[in-house]
């Protein structure tokens, strides 16, 4: 005898109430986990598939990315350095004008900073780091406000004074000077030589003071000041038997403003 096929009818009329009730066939449950255990397992296979490519793409595409673009080996400091990393790779315009700044300013620094410095160059988000010798002088290039930034921090005194180059000549960037060796602890013959300076200078009439060339040379360090085109010459420095001498060679209308002085 064909069985009943019960499955589409899960609703009953009830004749006396004239509406359809929901009635439970012991069969329709029966019916029902049948066609879901059918239809699982010919899908299962895909499923299966589907799960196994899935994680496979997921651990094939992700790739560890550190916090900021940083190189884990710095690059040795120099000036070729410098220009062949800019080149090998594409950079937005501000790191460009930090490379850009990074060469022209490192170029003139002192050989005792390019044989012993560390380079950070951190512009939009990008990080490179250039190693010379122990890394003692610290320089940092970086960009704010649509500006790059350049700046030296000295390893000692002697460093400080080889990049002083040409300073403007007069009493408060005497004195700039003169703290500033004193903060780094810097050679006390050549802190004695300005401080020398400083006292002699302030006595010296107009004429000399606004259009000279003063060199202190003293404790192995040369510091240059100048003022205007550097007509007259003044050189401080310790003498053979250990005295500072602070010699001015007038020119002009200076010579006789001197010499009027003295009078």
């Amino acid at each position: 005898m064909k069985e009943e096929n019960d499955f589409s009818k899960p609703f009953l009329l009830d004749e006396e109430a004239n509406e359809f009730k929901l009635v439970c066939r012991s069969s329709y449950p029966k019916k029902i986990w049948g066609l879901l255990l059918q239809q699982s397992t010919v899908l299962w296979p895909n499923i299966k598939s589907g799960i196994k490519n899935t994680v496979s793409c997921i651990f094939r595409n992700v790739v560890p990315v550190k916090g900021d673009n940083t190189e884990t080996v710095p690059k040795d400091l120099t000036v070729t350095v410098l220009l062949e990393t800019k080149k090998s790779e594409p950079f937005c315009e501000a790191m460009e004008n930090c490379f850009d700044t990074a060469v022209k300013k490192f170029e003139l620094e002192p050989q005792i900073v390019k044989d012993n410095a560390k380079m950070i160059l951190e512009c939009n988000g990008t990080r490179k780091e250039f190693v010379s010798g122990k890394g003692e002088n610290y320089i940092e290039v970086f960009w704010v406000d649509g500006q790059t930034h350049y700046t030296v921090k000295e390893a000692n005194s002697q460093v400080y004074a080889a990049r002083l180059g040409r300073q403007p000549l007069n009493l408060s960037s005497l004195l700039n000077v003169y703290q500033q060796l004193v903060s780094l602890e810097g050679s006390e013959e050549l802190r004695q030589c300005l401080n020398k300076t400083i006292k002699e200078f302030p006595k010296e009439p107009h004429a000399v003071q606004d259009n000279a060339m003063l060199q202190v040379s003293c404790g192995g360090s040369n510091v240059t000041f100048y003022s205007e085109a550097g007509k007259n010459e003044i050189n401080v420095y310790k003498d053979t038997l250990g005295e500072i001498v602070f010699n001015v060679k007038a020119k002009g209308w200076a010579w006789w403003a001197r010499l009027f002085r003295r009078h």
